[in-house]
């Protein structure tokens, strides 16, 4: 019996997570991925202990953990310096969760993976953009764009926020996809080097002040990655890609300008960065769980596909990987036959398993960026003092971090 073939739609962080994973396990996946070629896009994410303990598994989370600083601390701080709450739980994760949590450029983690596969015999066609999906009662063809297809006994949709996969899976159920809801907030993030100020104590830091949040984290020895939320009535095309010199200058130029009243390191960050991205934070309905399975039974959604969030909670390549994690131990060695009926009883089990948890987590994302994000001086008092309270209760700090990262495993 030869090995199951797999089709992987995507090759972001969860597609290449899966494929490796599967492949160990006995199956022969293969990526299908609608860019020509990765290239050096997008900003950086947050790699917590949840994420990292999967990465682990496949011999990758060094890729951050020896080349980023280790989170030692959590710091919320208003504009003007004032201190509002911080916690120095993160130095305490290696030893408690097996991992600790470490920044890392996205682009970085991209080309490992998709190098990871490569080096394992796993096919990674770019440039393939899926069209539509055939399912049999024995097997499942996508087709490309261009009229390519490729055939297999299950399919996996794992192509982020404007997924392909889940707009058929979802005509499958008789469904119309609702467009990508903008939800009125903005990021803009660079790259910038490390300022002397937040080289000792290598941390998440959070600051907030009047119409904007901003935070920075280390994603090496000597770089540090920020960004700044801010409310826009103009939608911005989320494209990831970096801005031209000219209007580099003068988004920069518009930047320091509106921070001219913030504490340190903030005009030396925005100063500092050759690099900018501006996108607008995009929003998608919640699915039922039923929903991430194709009616037919062969293709079930994971990642951002399935429950897109923003980045405000710094979960969403995290809980891509818990997705793997959770879908590829569901699923028996490859060499067991499936039917039909069986393949979508465990893609079922599977998304039963993972939609609670990750629909608190997206709303709670969503809650998160309308709190950081005010303006006048009586609401952000107000929403500084509530962050104050919450760091006042260092026990539910902690659960809260707890709940969290005692994922997947």
């Amino acid at each position: 019996m030869s090995p199951p073939r797999v089709l992987i739609i995507g090759c972001g962080v969860a597609g290449p997570a899966i494929a490796l994973l599967l492949k160990r396990k006995g199956y022969s996946p293969i990526i299908l991925e609608k860019v020509r070629q990765l290239g050096d896009v997008g900003g950086s994410l947050m790699l917590f202990p949840n994420g990292l303990k999967v990465l682990s598994l496949l011999g990758l989370s060094s890729l951050a953990t020896e080349t980023a600083p280790n989170l030692t601390c959590l710091r919320d701080i208003s504009s003007n310096g004032t201190e509002i709450g911080d916690t120095k739980l993160p130095a305490t994760w290696r030893a408690k969760y097996g991992q600790p949590a470490c920044g890392v450029k996205r682009t970085a983690l991209n080309l490992a993976l998709k190098e990871a596969c490569l080096d394992a015999g796993i096919p990674v066609l770019e440039g393939w953009k899926l069209k539509d999906i055939i399912e049999t009662e024995n097997s499942v063809t996508a087709i490309a764009e261009d009229g390519r297809m490729e055939e297999g006994a299950f399919l996996i949709g794992c192509d982020g926020i404007k997924s392909a996969t889940r707009n058929l899976v979802l005509k499958g159920h008789g469904m119309q996809e609702e467009d990508t809801t903008f939800t009125n907030l903005t990021q803009a993030g660079g790259m910038s080097p490390t300022p002397s100020i937040l080289k000792q104590t290598p941390g998440m830091m959070n600051w907030y002040g009047e119409g904007a949040h901003f935070i920075a984290y280390p994603i090496s020895k000597t770089t540090t990655s920020w960004a700044i939320t801010q409310r826009s009535n103009i939608e911005e095309v989320e494209t990831w890609q970096q801005m031209s010199v000219s209007q580099l200058a003068v988004y920069k130029s518009n930047l320091l300008a509106e921070s001219q009243t913030w504490c340190e390191p903030i005009q030396d960050l925005i100063k500092g960065s050759e690099r900018l991205i501006k996108y607008g934070l995009f929003d998608r309905p919640q699915l039922e769980k039923e929903k991430w399975v194709s009616e037919a039974g062969r293709c079930v959604l994971i990642g951002d596909a399935a429950h897109p969030t923003s980045p405000h909670l710094g979960q969403g390549a995290n809980q891509a990987l818990e997705d793997c994690w959770h879908l590829a131990r569901l699923l028996p060695d490859g060499e067991v036959e499936m039917e039909r009926k069986t393949l979508k009883e465990m893609f079922l089990e599977f998304s039963g398993l993972r939609q609670p948890r990750t629909a608190a987590l997206v709303r709670g994302a969503r809650a998160q960026g309308e709190r950081r994000v005010v303006s006048g001086t009586e609401e952000c008092r107000r929403r500084d003092e509530a962050l104050r309270r919450g760091w006042m209760d260092e026990l539910a700090v902690e659960e809260k971090w707890e709940s969290l990262l005692r994922e997947p495993f």
